[in-house]
């Protein structure tokens, strides 16, 4: 039934699959491979610049307090809460600038923002990393004294015994401090609960140096 040509079409046919396949080739070489899931590195990316910005921006909180503390002869208070926390949050954002072009880090990465716009505040919505640096300034402003009630000593040899002794004695642990108020959020010790009730008179017989101490700031317990 056979011939000796019969297999003649056949080998055509495969000639041609042959011949489409070498010029697709190059075309297949030259296209982008795409991986279904991305590289884990490629992942994590992105979320680890956000956190790494906020934790620059608590980091240049802690270096404008600190400096500040030690131009202004042992004291970070002023006239006014207000003012107080607008001059800390304006040059810790300069600061943040200063050693974020120092360390030479770049934006490009996480969301193409041109480098040096992070002193504008322009469009913060749409740019997640000077944003999440905001937050992080906003974050140390309101809880560092926080800190200082966890790391008295730390504290008391960065700054002063006397200074860290005033933090711990103004202000309420676990709380958030915004405009010359604390707002607790934490739950306290029975300790520090049985202080706030206690008589005023009573804080001050230990000693004549009590009766000068300011007021203590308002409380606000949510």
């Amino acid at each position: 039934m056979s011939g000796p040509g019969s297999g003649t079409p056949d080998s055509g046919f495969q000639d041609r699959l042959n011949r489409m396949q070498e010029r697709r080739a190059p075309i297949e070489a030259a296209r982008p491979h795409v991986d279904v899931l991305p590289d884990w590195k490629e992942n994590i990316r992105y979320p680890a610049t956000l956190v790494g910005m906020a934790v620059l921006g608590m980091f240049a909180v802690f270096v404008v307090r600190y400096v500040r503390f030690h131009l202004m002869g042992g004291t970070l208070a002023g006239n006014d809460a207000d003012i107080t926390m607008f001059i800390d949050a304006a040059l810790a954002g300069v600061a943040a600038f200063i050693i974020y072009s120092a360390v030479g880090l770049t934006m490009r990465d996480a969301n193409r923002a041109e480098r040096g716009s992070m002193l504008s505040l322009n469009n913060l919505g749409d740019n997640p990393v000077k944003a999440a640096l905001v937050v992080g300034i906003a974050i140390m402003i309101g809880t560092m004294h926080n800190m200082v009630h966890s790391a008295p000593g730390l504290f008391g040899a960065l700054f002063s015994e006397e200074w860290t002794e005033d933090v711990v004695t103004y202000s309420e642990p676990g709380s958030i401090y915004f405009r010359g108020n604390y707002f607790t959020v934490l739950p306290q010790s029975e300790e520090t609960v049985a202080g706030e009730t206690a008589p005023a008179g009573s804080a001050g017989s230990g000693g004549g140096d009590a009766g000068e101490k300011k007021a203590l700031p308002s409380v606000l317990r949510l």
